[in-house]
């Protein structure tokens, strides 16, 4: 009857662990289902961002003219205040970021041919991996671009081209509820070459 008195309380006890176990699994992964959301929401809005300043404004898109070099450095230097609202308070991973966004930018334009729109969609979501207070987002994408050039005479052209990307990252830390940008390894374009850069990890 001891015995049996014993087993009884161990049993008991096993199984209030578990039951709180599984309580504090379920319990995180509703959360996760939230984050996620705003995971999404948080990635989709640096893709755009970098879509938009992967470009110069309509106004600057100019193929007979030379590029005012003052509102280059002026529309740089926004870009940069906006993507520090993106990012984590690091200034080591802000200043590769921005780096890689002004090289873009940059090699967006020459004499005769500039990029007039960058769009990159992400058609799927294949990973979500937490870590702390981190996670790591595996997506596919479709990357779509629109340069303008002159041709032989002198005529103004466009050239569109698409390409489908496997595999891109972005990784966010949450601050302060707040989901934010820590590092990106997104493709992009080259005058017609397309590459992969890749920040550091943090």
């Amino acid at each position: 009857m001891k015995i049996w008195k014993k087993i009884n309380k161990g049993f008991l006890l096993t199984l209030i662990v578990l039951l709180a176990l599984i309580i504090y699994l379920v319990g995180v992964e509703e959360q996760r289902k939230e984050d996620k959301t705003n995971i999404q929401k948080a990635t989709e809005e640096f893709t755009e961002f970098t879509d938009k300043y992967t470009v110069l404004p309509e106004e600057m898109q100019t193929l007979t003219e030379k590029i005012s070099k003052e509102k280059v450095e002026k529309y740089e230097t926004e870009m940069k205040t906006k993507l520090e609202d993106l990012m984590i308070s690091n200034e080591e991973a802000v200043k590769i970021q921005n780096q890689i966004l002004v090289s873009n930018l940059e090699n967006g334009y020459s004499q005769g041919e500039i990029k007039s729109k960058q769009e990159r969609k992400i058609t799927k979501i294949t990973s979500y991996e937490f870590d702390g207070d981190q996670v790591t987002v595996t997506f596919n994408s479709k990357l779509e671009t629109n340069t303008k050039y002159l041709n032989e005479e002198n005529e103004e052209q466009e050239r569109k081209k698409s390409l489908d990307i496997i595999g891109e990252e972005v990784v966010l830390q949450k601050v302060d509820g707040e989901w934010k940008i820590v590092y990106s390894n997104l493709r992009y374009e080259d005058y017609g070459n397309y590459y992969e850069d890749t920040m550091v990890d943090y």
